[in-house]
Protein backbone atom coordinates (compact mmCIF):
# COMPACT_ATOMS: atom_id res chain seq x y z
CA UNK A 1 0.00 0.00 0.00
CA UNK A 2 2.87 2.36 0.82
CA UNK A 3 4.33 1.80 -2.65
CA UNK A 4 1.04 2.71 -4.22
CA UNK A 5 0.84 5.93 -2.21
CA UNK A 6 4.39 6.87 -3.25
CA UNK A 7 3.60 6.04 -6.86
CA UNK A 8 0.44 8.15 -6.68
CA UNK A 9 2.44 11.10 -5.28
CA UNK A 10 5.01 10.75 -8.08
CA UNK A 11 2.27 10.65 -10.69
CA UNK A 12 0.56 13.67 -9.10
CA UNK A 13 3.85 15.60 -9.15
CA UNK A 14 4.39 14.62 -12.78
CA UNK A 15 0.86 15.75 -13.63
CA UNK A 16 1.43 19.07 -11.89
CA UNK A 17 4.72 19.60 -13.77
CA UNK A 18 3.12 18.74 -17.09
CA UNK A 19 0.18 21.03 -16.38
CA UNK A 20 2.56 23.92 -15.65
CA UNK A 21 4.52 23.13 -18.81
CA UNK A 22 1.28 23.09 -20.82
CA UNK A 23 0.32 26.50 -19.44
CA UNK A 24 3.75 27.94 -20.35
CA UNK A 25 3.51 26.49 -23.87
CA UNK A 26 0.02 27.89 -24.32
CA UNK A 27 1.26 31.34 -23.27
CA UNK A 28 4.21 31.09 -25.65
CA UNK A 29 1.82 30.08 -28.43
CA UNK A 30 -0.45 33.05 -27.72
CA UNK A 31 2.54 35.38 -27.67
CA UNK A 32 3.94 34.04 -30.97
CA UNK A 33 0.50 34.16 -32.56
CA UNK A 34 0.08 37.79 -31.49
CA UNK A 35 3.55 38.65 -32.82
CA UNK A 36 2.66 37.04 -36.14
CA UNK A 37 -0.63 38.94 -36.30
CA UNK A 38 1.21 42.19 -35.57
CA UNK A 39 3.75 41.44 -38.30
CA UNK A 40 1.04 40.63 -40.85
CA UNK A 41 -0.73 43.88 -39.93
CA UNK A 42 2.51 45.83 -40.31
CA UNK A 43 3.10 44.27 -43.75
CA UNK A 44 -0.45 45.07 -44.84
CA UNK A 45 -0.18 48.62 -43.48
CA UNK A 46 2.94 49.04 -45.62
CA UNK A 47 0.79 48.20 -48.64
CA UNK A 48 1.99 44.65 -49.30
CA UNK A 49 0.20 41.32 -49.48
CA UNK A 50 1.87 38.97 -46.96
CA UNK A 51 1.25 36.01 -49.28
CA UNK A 52 3.18 37.69 -52.10
CA UNK A 53 6.26 38.84 -50.19
CA UNK A 54 8.52 36.56 -52.24
CA UNK A 55 7.49 38.36 -55.41
CA UNK A 56 7.89 41.76 -53.78
CA UNK A 57 11.37 40.87 -52.52
CA UNK A 58 12.40 39.64 -55.96
CA UNK A 59 11.05 42.83 -57.56
CA UNK A 60 12.88 45.03 -55.04
CA UNK A 61 16.13 43.10 -55.53
CA UNK A 62 15.89 43.53 -59.31
CA UNK A 63 15.19 47.24 -58.89
CA UNK A 64 18.14 47.62 -56.52
CA UNK A 65 20.45 45.76 -58.91
CA UNK A 66 19.32 48.02 -61.75
CA UNK A 67 19.88 51.15 -59.66
CA UNK A 68 23.35 50.00 -58.60
CA UNK A 69 24.31 49.28 -62.20
CA UNK A 70 23.06 52.70 -63.30
CA UNK A 71 24.95 54.38 -60.45
CA UNK A 72 28.11 52.50 -61.38
CA UNK A 73 27.79 53.57 -65.03
CA UNK A 74 27.27 57.21 -64.01
CA UNK A 75 30.23 57.03 -61.68
CA UNK A 76 32.45 55.63 -64.43
CA UNK A 77 31.27 58.35 -66.82
CA UNK A 78 32.05 61.09 -64.30
CA UNK A 79 35.40 59.52 -63.54
CA UNK A 80 36.39 59.37 -67.20
CA UNK A 81 35.29 62.99 -67.79
CA UNK A 82 37.33 64.12 -64.79
CA UNK A 83 40.31 62.18 -66.14
CA UNK A 84 39.91 63.98 -69.51
CA UNK A 85 39.79 67.37 -67.78
CA UNK A 86 42.89 66.59 -65.71
CA UNK A 87 44.73 65.36 -68.82
CA UNK A 88 43.97 68.42 -70.88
Amino acid sequence: MKDQIERFKELSDTLKGLSEKKIRLEEQYKSKKQALSDLVKEIRDAGYDPRKLGDVIKEKEESLTKDIKSFEENLQEVSSKLAEIEGA
